[in-house]
């Protein structure tokens, strides 16, 4: 691995094309950039922004890091139509999966720590679970092969939408109310069990999940994530459903979903997969479960700790919840992380995510 490579220049952030009669997205310095000279990849990148989104709607954030530091960042859109405050690279999102990388992680450091065990059954950390839920181990949890359903079909039962107010205690609630596991074995994709392991941080610790994970995570490595699943604030955008409709979270779940931050930000933090990170270690290959779909573009994929690990050897994963899309993806040596932080459901933020990638990781010169 080559860990000598001169890094580039943060480029032309925003896009010179737009409108005049248009709101102009202004950006504020991004927090840790290169100071290396240019490259010529910025010059396709923020022609690729200015083709795929309007700056009167909607829109999306980007950044691309290489060894933990922002090289090119960009954002076009509106982060908010009714004050009609455009989007920047400093607006925050609600990454809401993006955050399962962060619970795992911290599960496998009080692994290393001996303050637990993945084989330890949940059951030992929650009180209150049916039989069916106890014996489940942590290792199942953090793979999605415990097949507990998601908290949100019991919740739904009774009667919660999206809007109305409901507390983490509430969602483990509704997985104590499991009557019985979804059929069949194997990789099953579920909610309930990151929000299983924030509760056990929480009894291991004795430190509330958020707070642990700010003391021992985002604040050491120097990182402006904020978990709080309700939070509003004037630097978060608003997201916008199919119909442009503002969504509004009321739901204070955390472990799966809760974490507020920029794409600059995770750009910095994909540097702990490449090897030397000092939050990543190996252990977080070890029980990887095929998540993939034979015949599909998912075939080969296996399931890490909190991130998909891609036949190629990249990393992916991507977040949803209400209008908020995201997606972070690592190059398959390490060296180069990608994210994309959309405020509407409909933006193209797959489109936005392969474009970069070809400029970024397939096209990359031989020679810097």
């Amino acid at each position: 691995m080559t860990r000598g490579w001169p890094l580039i220049a943060v480029g032309a952030l925003l896009l010179a094309g737009c409108s005049a009669a248009a709101p102009q997205p202004s950006l504020t310095p991004i927090a840790v950039v290169s100071s290396a000279p240019p490259d010529e990849r910025i010059a396709p990148s923020d022609a690729l922004m200015a083709t795929m989104f309007d700056p009167t709607l909607p829109g999306c954030s980007a950044a691309v890091g290489v060894h933990g530091e922002v090289i090119w960042a960009s954002a076009l859109g509106m982060a908010d139509l009714a004050s009609g405050t455009a989007l920047t690279t400093a607006t925050r999102f609600d990454i809401a999966s993006l955050t399962k990388q962060f619970t795992a992680t911290a599960i496998l450091m009080l692994q290393r720590q001996g303050a637990l065990s993945l084989s330890d059954t949940i059951g030992n950390y929650v009180p209150g679970l049916p039989s069916t839920v106890r014996s489940i181990t942590l290792d199942a949890l953090m793979h999605h092969t415990s097949h507990i359903p998601d908290y949100w079909i019991k919740l739904g039962e009774w009667g919660y939408g999206f809007t109305t107010p409901a507390t983490q205690a509430d969602a483990v609630r509704a997985i104590a109310a499991v009557s019985r596991l979804d059929k069949g074995t194997g990789y099953l994709y579920s909610n309930s069990n990151y929000i299983l392991l924030a509760e056990v941080i929480t009894a291991v610790t004795g430190v509330p999940y958020a707070q642990y994970l700010t003391d021992t995570i985002f604040t050491p490595l120097g990182l402006d994530i904020e978990i709080d699943p309700v939070l509003q604030a004037p630097d978060i955008a608003v997201g916008y459903d199919d119909n442009t409709v503002p969504t509004r979270n009321a739901w204070a779940f955390y472990g799966a979903f809760g974490t507020f931050t920029t794409p600059t930000q995770l750009a910095r933090w994909g540097d702990q997969y490449r090897d030397g990170g000092a939050f990543i270690a190996n252990d977080f290959v070890i029980g990887a479960v095929d998540s993939g779909k034979p015949g599909e573009a998912t075939e080969g994929r296996l399931y890490a700790a909190g991130m998909n690990i891609n036949p190629d050897g990249s990393l992916r994963h991507d977040g949803r919840l209400g209008g908020f899309i995201s997606t972070i993806k690592i190059s398959p040596d390490r060296e180069t992380t990608v994210v994309v932080m959309c405020n509407a459901h409909l933006a193209d933020r797959s489109g936005l995510v392969d474009g970069l990638w070809k400029i970024w990781v397939d096209d990359e010169p031989s020679a810097h």
